[in-house]
């Protein structure tokens, strides 16, 4: 089993001690306590690792904290007929109720520190065409991926992800190009210490802030832009080929990378580097906040494709399959 915490290949050591009705489950190799339906139900709900990898400011903290709004405040469960999740021990039910008040009061939660962070723990159930499984969300201060060395000592996590989640603001860069190609490259050799191959990874890319993109969204863009603004929580009740939607926006958040932004340094060491490399683009609150607070009420857009994508790389077709139908 992984250890959601040390992220290491363990067995869990299961004890029973006083003052506990029941037995814990404890791994061997950081002693920490593993929430016991993790462990007890680790077959039916495999682990996906989610690490957000960006820079300070670029949206990572706010798009996790949507993505909770998300799954707790809309209506994926009316359109999604077994649909529901569920935190897996007290640490993570605070988080994702504790985001999703904040973000209904029109406040955005702190920028995260630089340490390692302990993970959310979420159970997904029900997601068309996706197997049931349990979602870890990671997420450290930006600064962690300014270097390698950072990275290695305060994002170590990033090496149990089968696909790397590479949140970018074009808007909060001075030069994409430069600063794209710093970001991926500071990721493959932190990896490269961590003693992991992005060869083994997937890679999804995703343009956040997209709000702020939109006056570059237009003439050849406006499919994106069209796109983005219909992206509402509603528009995933017509599950039917949203994934070939999701590859045909991707394809064109390859060209707009390689003709607007110009980074074909970029794109060229992506492609080298990772088994594949797929794009998204959202707004994780709909319009630009002021300051800490929102000035209108949150209006997430796209909010759940790159998670989707992450589970379309996590899992083989079949295995999806053969998981939804042992599901049932």
């Amino acid at each position: 089993m992984l250890c959601s915490f040390c992220l290491s290949d363990v067995r869990f050591k299961k004890e029973k001690t006083s003052g506990n009705l029941a037995s814990i489950y404890l791994c061997p190799t950081c002693n920490e306590q593993a929430p016991a339906l993790y462990s007890q139900d680790y077959r039916k709900y495999p682990p996906v690792v989610i690490s957000a990898v960006g820079f300070r400011q670029h949206g990572k903290t706010v798009y996790f904290a949507s993505l909770f709004y998300t799954l707790k405040k809309l209506t994926l469960a009316r359109d999604w007929p077994e649909f529901f999740t569920m935190g897996l021990n007290e640490d993570s039910l605070d988080t994702v109720y504790g985001n999703a008040r904040m973000l209904d009061a029109g406040a955005l939660p702190d920028s995260t520190p630089k340490n390692f962070p302990r993970p959310t723990m979420i159970r997904a159930e029900g997601i068309p065409m996706q197997p049931d499984c349990t979602l870890l969300f990671f997420d450290t201060g930006g600064e962690c991926f300014e270097k390698p060395t950072q990275l290695v000592q305060f994002a170590g996590f990033v090496r149990r992800a089968k696909a790397a989640l590479l949140l970018i603001s074009i808007p909060d860069l001075e030069d994409p190009r430069a600063g794209m190609q710093k970001l991926l490259n500071t990721y493959v050799v932190g990896m490269g210490e961590l003693g992991a191959k992005t060869k083994d990874q997937h890679l999804i890319v995703v343009y956040t802030k997209a709000d702020q993109l939109v006056s570059r969204l237009t003439g050849r863009w406006k499919s994106l832009y069209t796109y983005l603004v219909q992206g509402s929580v509603d528009d995933l009740a017509q599950h039917n080929g949203y994934i070939e939607r999701m590859e045909d926006v991707s394809d064109q958040l390859y060209d707009f990378t390689e003709e607007e932004l110009q980074a074909h340094e970029f794109l060229n060491a992506a492609e080298a580097n990772f088994k594949s490399v797929n794009f998204s683009i959202i707004s994780a609150l709909g319009t630009e906040p002021q300051g800490a607070k929102l000035s209108v009420r949150i209006v997430p857009r796209r909010i759940l494709d790159p998670i989707l994508w992450i589970m379309e790389k996590s899992f083989s077709g079949p295995e999806r399959l053969l998981r939804r139908w042992w599901a049932w």
